[in-house]
């Protein structure tokens, strides 16, 4: 909670309490390298959630393209930095052409990591492409409930 902003010369000064009722003081300065950072991080982090929103709007839309049934050519797991991560290939073709996509899947253990290996290897999969550019491609775990519902229910 901000108790009063003050401008002293070429400085904004900001008061707040802290939990020891003492009061802090946060400076803007004029150093032109901390600003380069600042923007690079400002910079770095816009692109960051524009990819991310980019993704979400496309399996968001991926909702209403059509639906076919590709297969998982490849699955591997493997660790990053203490997470463990499934990755999927899977082809599919549209009008006698063949393409390919892939995805992950993040796991808590190696010993889940391991169990997806085995229950995604050489399956169907229900894939959703666009109808304009049949490259792009969507797997989701909704419509993979159609395939087995016993297995993805309540996932």
């Amino acid at each position: 909670m901000v108790i009063d902003v003050a401008r002293k010369g070429r400085l904004l000064v900001i008061f707040r309490p802290s939990r020891q009722r003492k009061i802090t003081v946060m400076t803007i300065t004029r150093n032109p390298f901390t600003w380069a950072v600042l923007v690079r991080d400002g910079i770095g982090l816009a692109i960051a959630a524009g990819a991310g929103i980019a993704l979400w709007l496309r399996k968001r839309s991926a909702r209403y393209w059509p639906m076919i049934y590709g297969r998982v050519e490849h699955a591997s797991y493997i660790e990053n930095n203490g997470v463990w991560l499934t990755d999927i290939a899977y082809s599919y073709s549209v009008a006698n052409e063949f393409y390919s996509g892939q995805f992950q899947i993040r796991d808590r253990s190696e010993r889940k990591a391991s169990g997806n290996v085995d229950r995604w290897k050489d399956q169907k999969i229900a894939v959703r492409y666009s109808p304009q550019q049949p490259e792009l491609s969507v797997v989701r775990n909704e419509d993979q409930a159609s395939l087995n519902p016993a297995e993805f229910r309540g996932h």
